[in-house]
């Protein structure tokens, strides 16, 4: 599109087209332009053309497979319009216009990926076994009830959750150590272990001594409105 009108063969306006007396740029009607498009992607594919800027991104070989690839688009749907979907124009008249919906397999994110920033979820946690140096979490964690376009959050214990919902949002239990002092001496964060729980040893990771220990179960990193609980701590000889 910008070596179009780079080449004054269109603008990218309507008013810059009335100004220049060119076409408003069109990457499916307009068929003068289209077949400029597909002689123009044809040298680009021969020359592996790479704008300036991209040199030192794309490699000669790939600009001219990714070439190739905008004139078979081309030639399969008779337009330059390329979308990365779920929406593909098929068709088109003066007065309609019709999509093709498509769902590329191969894809990794499928329904529903992107519900932990829509709908962010929280953990809960609901019991702690101490043992001195050693600590044992257990807790609750929303889940998501959907039906038709609303939806409802449920808390629910970790242990009644089958374990291949788990495996698909993997709840990890986040913690930070202080000292007396009040001094971070460790940090970090353990995922579910057996039992649906989370497990803690801190006999060879702290001096001996005692600690406070905060703890929060998360999911999908969402720390907002944290349930934290503060957990003493002893290590012992």
């Amino acid at each position: 599109m910008e070596e179009a009108v780079e080449r004054n063969w269109a603008a990218f306006s309507q008013t810059e087209a009335i100004r220049r007396g060119v076409e408003w740029l069109d990457l499916v009607r307009s068929q003068p332009l289209n077949a400029r498009f597909a002689a123009l992607a044809e040298s680009f594919e021969r020359e592996g053309y790479r704008p300036e800027t991209l040199r030192q991104l794309v490699s000669v070989d790939e600009a001219r497979r990714r070439w190739a690839a905008l004139a078979a688009f081309y030639k399969a749907n008779g337009h330059f319009l390329v979308t990365n979907g779920p929406y593909q124009l098929k068709s088109w008249s003066h007065d309609s216009v019709m999509l093709s919906a498509f769902r590329d397999l191969s894809y990794p994110l499928g329904v529903g990926s992107y519900d932990s920033y829509a709908i962010p979820r929280r953990g809960f946690i609901t019991a702690v076994d101490s043992m001195g140096d050693r600590i044992r979490i257990s807790g609750d964690v929303e889940v998501i009830d959907k039906f038709q376009r609303r939806y409802r959050l449920t808390r629910m214990p970790i242990s009644s959750i089958p374990l291949d919902a788990l495996k698909r949002t993997p709840p990890e239990c986040r913690f930070v150590v202080v000292n007396d002092q009040r001094h971070v001496v460790l940090a970090g964060a353990v995922p579910l272990g057996e039992s649906s729980s989370f497990q803690f040893d801190f006999k060879n990771r702290l001096p001996v001594g005692r600690y406070t220990m905060f703890a929060t179960i998360t999911l999908n990193g969402n720390v907002m409105n944290a349930d934290i609980r503060e957990i003493p701590i002893v290590v012992s000889p």
